[in-house]
């Protein structure tokens, strides 16, 4: 009950899909188990996750990360992928970097030709630059 270090195949499934984004969603309480913890390798450092059961932590699927072994008890996990509409993670952040700004005007001036020049930006970004 471990995995060793790798990044998650970058096509899965039938149909195929692109896996931008992998996630692990804990299911048993970090109690229940000795070791089993999910670490992501950062530019950083390595950051360590054993969670309560419920939460979830999501990552960019090109990250070197792997799972300790377990040492007693049973780590559950459900783990899975998501394709993004937006295949480069470069744009993707830049997208929400958008968002969260849109969101931000709105909220402290409510709607405005800034905020609607924003909004024709994010989206013909999204037109442009998008898969359907």
């Amino acid at each position: 009950m471990g995995y060793g270090r790798h990044v998650d195949d970058a096509i899965m499934g039938s149909p195929a899909m692109r896996t931008d984004l992998s996630f692990t969603l804990f299911i048993s309480e970090p109690s229940e188990y000795e070791g089993g913890e999910l670490v992501l390798e950062m530019p950083e450092g390595d950051h360590t996750y054993k969670l309560e059961a419920g939460s979830v932590v999501i990552y960019p699927s090109t990250m070197l990360h792997r799972v300790d072994p377990v040492l007693s008890g049973v780590r559950t996990v459900v783990v899975g992928w998501i394709q993004s509409l937006v295949a480069d993670p470069r744009l993707r952040e830049a997208l929400f970097d958008l968002y969260r700004v849109r969101r931000t005007l709105f909220e402290r001036d409510g709607k405005s030709d800034a905020l609607d020049l924003l909004n024709k930006t994010h989206s013909n970004l999204l037109r442009a630059f998008c898969a359907p």
